[in-house]
């Protein structure tokens, strides 16, 4: 496992930074305004991403190992195909008789745009999804890398090369990145899967949902509790603060790389065993990794001067640092959350996720309405910080209900700094 974790780990390093050398090109050519658009973008394709996950999301990948493969891919593509269709109409009729609405959550004549990354992106995740289902974490991990990568050359070519200074440069990037990532992990699942029946299918697809629905709701909150403050910084203040929240969301969020990288092989590994004593130790000891390791990295950038923000995302971006203060608390939190999360939903118990979102998203509806009228996009980070943090403090709860953990037992231990040290070297073997 900790050869998983740390294959995962170096693949999630090094997507973060490439994530930094495209938030550094786009803050330095696109400007404060592109990069507001932009979230947007991302932020409209990553809902319709969510209705879609509710036949094609992490529901493959707890069933993967337990159903055939064509029973899971088919309903999934044609669930696509439906869902973006859908969306496609109901961005129309935003444009038609809600013009105030529409121009809040989508990017003047960005619509088609939305709905071309969505359909691209939900095939590449499907495919991720059925991968990591089988345990394939060395090929997800090559073919994410190559994702990555590709979008950065891309993007590069059209900064310097095509000189495209819009944020249509970095779409164009997205769209050959996922696409060849779809393709590859495609073929790639063609390679592992054991079945192609699909009969019986219905049942399957009915099971899929009762699970995946759930967790969906969970995934629904949860986004809202991370990007609802987004629509109410374009509202109030338009898309220049929203590109300097975005650069720091960006700058922070990205620490998630720690709990991702674990959390990815826990749910991988919990999905396939029934032992919950086993589970239970797990998660408490990838928990004291996975929050050591963030904070670490959160008070790197907290040291780091705000001149140093300036100097490198430009003037225009005068005011990260702040939202990157207010922000640490909650990145903590979220590294908590993935490692929660997981756990739940890893055992087939995603309705503690979903409780524990609502909590969070009651902080978020209340506090974004009377914080960010009044502090601007200080007030949006404030109201991030709350409602993950009361998101881990429910799952927390729940969780020492049923496991009996002792708090005692959260405290790292001399062992538990011997693991990391092994983990350590391992790192740097590979």
């Amino acid at each position: 496992m900790l050869k998983k974790i740390v294959g995962t780990a170096g693949t999630r390093i090094l997507n973060a930074l490439v994530n930094l050398a495209i938030l550094f090109l786009i803050t330095n050519h696109i400007g404060s305004k592109g990069l507001g658009a932009i979230g947007l973008i991302l932020l409209d394709v990553g809902i319709i991403q969510l209705v879609i996950d509710l036949i094609a999301g992490s529901a493959l990948i707890y069933y993967a190992s337990r159903e055939s493969t064509g029973k899971l891919l088919i309903p999934a593509y044609v669930w696509i195909a439906i869902v973006n269709v859908l969306f496609y109409f109901i961005f129309q009729l935003l444009k038609l008789y809600f013009p105030v609405v529409y121009s809040t959550v989508i990017p003047e004549g960005a619509e088609l745009t939305i709905i071309g990354l969505a359909v691209i992106n939900s095939l590449m995740l499907t495919h991720y999804n059925l991968l990591l289902g089988h345990e394939k974490i060395k090929t997800y991990n090559t073919i994410f890398t190559t994702q990555v990568l590709v979008v950065l050359l891309v993007f590069l070519i059209h900064i310097f090369y095509l000189d495209l200074k819009t944020f249509d440069a970095y779409v164009n990037s997205l769209y050959a990145g996922y696409s060849i990532a779809a393709l590859f992990s495609f073929f790639a699942m063609l390679g592992i899967s054991r079945s192609w029946t699909i009969r019986r299918w219905p049942a399957t697809t009915r099971k899929v949902i009762q699970y995946g629905i759930v967790t969906q709701i969970a995934n629904v909150l949860h986004i809202g509790n991370k990007r609802f403050s987004f629509y109410i910084i374009k509202r109030f203040a338009g898309l220049p603060p929203l590109g300097i929240y975005t650069a720091g969301v960006q700058l922070t969020e990205g620490l998630r790389l720690i709990g991702q990288s674990i959390s990815i092989v826990q749910f991988a590994t919990l999905s396939n065993t029934t032992d919950k004593k086993y589970a239970a130790q797990l998660t408490v000891k990838l928990m004291k990794f996975t929050v050591l390791l963030t904070f670490a990295a959160v008070l790197v950038l907290i040291i780091l001067p705000e001149s140093f923000y300036t100097w490198i995302f430009s003037k225009a971006f005068t005011g990260v640092k702040p939202v990157i203060l207010i922000l640490s608390p909650g990145v903590i939190a979220l590294a908590a959350n993935a490692i929660f999360s997981h756990y739940f939903s890893g055992l087939g118990n995603p309705k503690v996720n979903l409780w524990s979102n609502v909590v969070g998203f009651i902080f978020t509806v209340i506090l974004a309405f009377s914080l960010i009228p009044l502090f601007g996009i200080n007030g949006a980070a404030a109201t991030a910080s709350v409602s993950y943090l009361s998101t881990v403090i429910y799952q927390y709860i729940i969780f020492k209900k049923q496991t009996g953990t002792r708090f005692g037992e959260w405290i790292p231990q001399r062992k538990d700094f011997r693991d990391f040290r092994e983990l350590v070297k391992e790192t740097f073997r590979r």
